[in-house]
């Protein structure tokens, strides 16, 4: 059953000299934070980067936040995964994704089909390789006769996390997965969302309090709010290209601001379409100031319904450094 203490810190290793990014992982392990993730896009191969924290780290556990499935076999993943979850003792959780159609399809050329179905098979497949070292499994999506070639010593198989912010996704889960990782939602969201995957649960003979529900919680602890916030804006404005995140973030209230955002952009006034999304939008999602206002939106996620809050510090380029460990001190513990 998930522990109310967990608190996760969202991570990279690159950005900054090795030797210094790897001193901030350690400080914030041995600050109580009890999970560190790695997000994959198009930067730091994210099995790689989780190598470095196993060798780097001692109890912490160590997440994808989240891996595509679509662009690596079920069985390569399992082969990461498992790798990842031998240097680190069985600290590891795959985290996965179907991430969009831009994505998957234009950048990477693999095929974006089917994203509930391939997710339901994806997870077979992985489950059989973490349990039983074999694969044998044919569906709509995947087909894999597998058999991995290492030997597995740690003391449990990885944890898998499925990306959820829609119910198909979210319900999905709820049957399937060890736990879930949500994103860009306000506190007072949660609990709708938190239904689907009790619901899910339910449907599947399984007890909903076992389900560990995480969310990225984005937050600038700063003096300089209204520079954070117009960061923030800009990160928020490319999503309005994304048709998950656009269900998303229309029950939310901000579909005219979305649709604001892609006409500027149409237009060419591509620096002024960040602007289309007001501050109150911004404030909705994350939050910028004093430490004591990232604790309070932490508490409000628990009281939601959230059982593993992962804390994801934002921040204008220019003071990103500064504002990451000003970010993680404040909210270790929280």
């Amino acid at each position: 059953m998930p522990s109310e203490k967990k608190l996760g810190l969202h991570t990279s290793i690159f950005g900054a000299p090795l030797a210094d990014r790897l001193a901030i992982v350690s400080e914030a392990e041995q600050l109580g934070y009890t999970s560190l993730w790695i997000a994959e896009v198009s930067g730091p191969d994210a099995f790689v980067s989780l190598a470095a924290l196993a060798l780097n780290t001692k109890k912490a556990e160590l997440a994808t936040g989240v891996v595509p499935i679509q662009i690596r076999t079920p069985g390569v993943m399992a082969m990461g995964f498992l790798t990842i979850n031998e240097l680190s003792g069985g600290r590891a959780i795959a985290g996965l994704g179907v991430s969009s159609p831009v994505i998957v399809e234009r950048w990477h050329g693999a095929s974006y089909r089917k994203p509930v179905t391939a997710m339901r098979e994806c997870v077979a497949i992985m489950r059989q390789l973490f349990t039983d070292g074999r694969s044998k499994f044919e569906g709509e999506v995947y087909k894999s006769d597998f058999r991995l070639g290492m030997r597995a010593t740690a003391p449990r198989p990885p944890k898998i996390y499925l990306a959820g912010l829609n119910a198909p996704m979210l319900h999905l889960a709820g049957e399937i997965a060890d736990g879930v990782l949500m994103n860009y939602s306000p506190p007072d969201a949660i609990a709708p969302m938190v239904q689907h995957i009790h619901a899910g649960a339910k449907a599947a003979g399984r007890d909903p309090a076992a389900i560990d529900v995480g969310i990225y919680i984005r937050m600038c602890i700063t003096e300089e709010e209204d520079k954070a916030v117009d960061s923030f804006r800009r990160e928020l404005a490319g999503y309005a290209f994304v048709d998950s995140y656009n269900k998303m973030f229309a029950r939310y209230g901000l579909s005219a601001e979305f649709e604001e955002v892609r006409r500027l952009w149409k237009e060419g006034k591509r620096d002024d379409a960040p602007t289309a999304i007001k501050e109150e939008s911004c404030r909705k999602i994350a939050v910028f100031g004093p430490a004591q206002a990232g604790r309070d939106f932490v508490a409000r996620f628990r009281a939601a319904g959230v059982t593993h809050p992962v804390v994801f510090p934002i921040g204008p380029a220019a003071t990103s450094a500064r504002d990451y460990s000003a970010t993680m001190r404040a909210l270790a513990n929280a």
